[in-house]
Formats: C-alpha cells, sequence, structure tokens
C-alpha cells in the first residue's frame, strides 16, 4: 500500500497489479479516514446558520463536478475499475489533505485568540467562520483536483505502456 506516493500507485493500477486483498485494504484506509475527517470536523463543532447550508451546497457541487471530472479522466464509459482506482488514490489524497487539515486547524486554533479580536475584526466569530469556510472549500477542492491528477497519471502510463 501506498500512503503518500500516488504516481507509484497510479502505474501500479494502470498496470492492473492491485490484488483483492490490497483493493481491501485501501477501502478500509479510505472509510477510516472518512470516518476520522467526520469526527474531526465535529470536534471544532458546528454553527448551523446559512454559512454552514452555502457550505454544504458549495462542497456539494465541488463533489458533483470532481467526481464528473474524475469520471472523464479516467477515461469516461470506456475508462476501466474506476471505483477501485478512486478508492485506492483516496487513500494517500486523503492523507495529504488530512494532514492539511489539522495543520490548518492547529493555526486556527493557536492564532485565533490574537487574530480574531474586536480590534481585527467587527464581528470575530464571523470572520473564524468565513475562513474556516474557504478552509474547508480548498482542502475539497484540493482532494478533488489531486484525485483527477491520480486518474491522468493511471491514463498517461496505461496508453505508454
Amino acid at each position: 500500500m501506498y500512503y503518500w506516493n500516488i504516481n507509484t500507485l497510479a502505474k501500479e493500477l494502470g498496470d492492473g497489479r492491485i490484488s483483492e486483498k490490497t483493493s481491501m485494504l485501501y477501502y478500509l484506509a479510505s472509510s477510516l479516514l472518512i470516518l476520522f475527517s467526520t469526527y474531526y470536523s465535529l470536534w471544532w463543532g458546528v454553527v448551523r446558520d446559512w454559512l454552514f447550508y452555502f457550505e454544504l451546497f458549495v462542497l456539494s457541487i465541488i463533489t458533483i463536478v470532481g467526481c464528473i471530472k474524475a469520471f472523464e479522466s479516467n477515461g469516461g464509459n470506456e475508462g476501466k475499475a474506476f471505483v477501485l482506482r478512486a478508492v485506492c488514490l483516496s487513500v494517500p489524497i486523503g492523507i495529504r489533505v488530512t494532514i492539511l487539515s489539522i495543520l490548518f486547524g492547529l493555526g486556527m486554533y493557536f492564532m485565533s485568540a490574537n487574530l480574531f479580536t474586536r480590534t481585527t475584526f467587527a464581528d470575530p466569530q464571523r470572520a473564524y467562520s468565513i475562513i474556516s469556510y474557504v478552509g474547508f472549500v480548498g482542502f475539497n477542492i484540493y482532494f478533488w483536483w489531486l484525485l483527477v491528477y491520480g486518474f491522468k497519471t493511471i491514463r498517461n502510463h496505461e496508453q505508454t505502456t
């Protein structure tokens, strides 16, 4: 299993060298990453106001577009093993996004007392929410961008071998 190297994983997927057991392990790892991400988000807390629902809408649109672009990058209807490849690629991509998210969250946590004050923002809580919103949207875009990149790497490898 590859926890970071998207290119090597993409080549193995392109060559069809991922075994059933390894594909199950990738599925398990991606499921655990989703579970961790969900609880990590809950740990930060949710304020259910218009921004939360707007963020959900924006993230849904990004996910729909990202999934369609990933499918197209895999070759569309002529592509091979879309789900297997998406699940496997989601592990190193998910690890990268999770690490970036944790660093962003820690930065927000340790800087919030000094950054989000009435001196710097008229409404510090709203400013914190908006910056968090931008962060989560950015992480989602980064995830789908890396997934499309992984699929393109697989296709390029398949076409050169």
